[in-house]
């Protein structure tokens, strides 16, 4: 069977937690590969020229065939996938899922769009990706987008999500607006929504205490190492480590092994006059209090 619902979100919004919550209720299923970006891949021109792109590129699918075998072995009360970029490209994205999907549940996880930014910097400076400093990459974003770079290095534009929730909230009949910060501080509560929002058991409980897809900076040279998306004896011994160490392992030694930077002052405050009026129209559009990004 296709999916009948979807997560979409800006990368670094707490899409990959939610996919690896939901999989875990047994009225829900996925398939292996998390972020299939077939309705993106419509939208973009491959492969993309960014540091580390092609590493990310192999993964996705771009015939509507080989998007349905994804599928062709899962039966269950919900089938879904979790393509964050969807959210991005929604002008020819959400046409197309209703086109394939039908107007199916939609799901949409945000996060404040300045510490996202900074978020998705600190994931590609991880990967040995990013060489810049935050604010040069700021500044370098339009020129590398014109480039044909991957959506992930718009750090700004990102975040700019009323245009973007706007176009599938006039699309589908069901969207839900989940908040990052909301989904980390009342995790069993958002997700008791959610359940009830996709019409299967709210009781549930799921294991929430492993932190997923981290951000941060590589504390020695072996994880700097392991983690570079630059490098292909590093890419392909960690796809090696993904077949025989379980997930929850390596999440594990990502959180012994990641030191977690903040957001500077005076960069935030940059950021938060550059999304205020997107912040404000977003804020009417979805009835959420949207004032801690401001």
């Amino acid at each position: 069977m296709l999916p009948n619902f979807l997560i979409i979100g800006a990368a670094k919004c707490g899409t990959t937690a939610l996919y690896y919550y939901l999989k875990q209720h047994p009225e829900i299923s996925f398939p292996k590969l998390k972020e299939p970006k077939f309705f993106s891949s419509n939208s973009e021109i491959f492969p993309h020229n960014g540091v580390g792109d092609v590493s990310v590129d192999k993964y996705a699918v771009k015939s509507f065939e080989k998007y349905q075998k994804l599928f062709s072995k899962i039966e269950n009360k919900r089938v879904g996938e979790a393509s964050p970029d969807s959210l991005y490209f929604h002008k020819k994205t959400a046409k197309l899922i209703k086109e394939k999907l039908g107007d199916i549940p939609i799901i949409i996880v945000l996060r404040n769009p300045a510490k996202r930014a900074f978020s998705a910097y600190m994931y590609l400076k991880r990967d040995s990706r990013e060489s810049l400093s935050f604010l040069n990459g700021l500044k370098a974003e339009e020129k590398r987008l014109e480039n044909n770079w991957d959506y992930i290095w718009g750090y700004k534009s990102c975040g700019m999500y009323y245009e973007q929730v706007r176009t599938f909230q006039h699309k589908f009949s069901n969207v839900q607006i989940i908040l990052q910060e909301d989904l980390h501080a009342n995790t069993n509560k958002v997700l008791k929504e959610i359940f009830a929002f996709l019409n299967v058991d709210e009781q549930f409980k799921v294991n929430s205490s492993l932190q997923h897809n981290l951000s941060g900076m590589p504390n020695n040279i072996f994880s700097r190492f392991l983690l570079s998306r630059n490098n292909f004896y590093s890419t392909f011994i960690r796809e090696l480590m993904k077949l025989i160490i379980p997930r929850f392992l390596l999440e594990k030694v990502a959180e012994k092994t990641l030191e977690r930077k903040t957001l500077l002052k005076e960069d935030e405050l940059y950021l938060a006059s550059y999304f205020y009026e997107d912040i404000c129209k977003l804020e009417k559009l979805t009835e959420k209090d949207l004032s801690h990004w401001k």
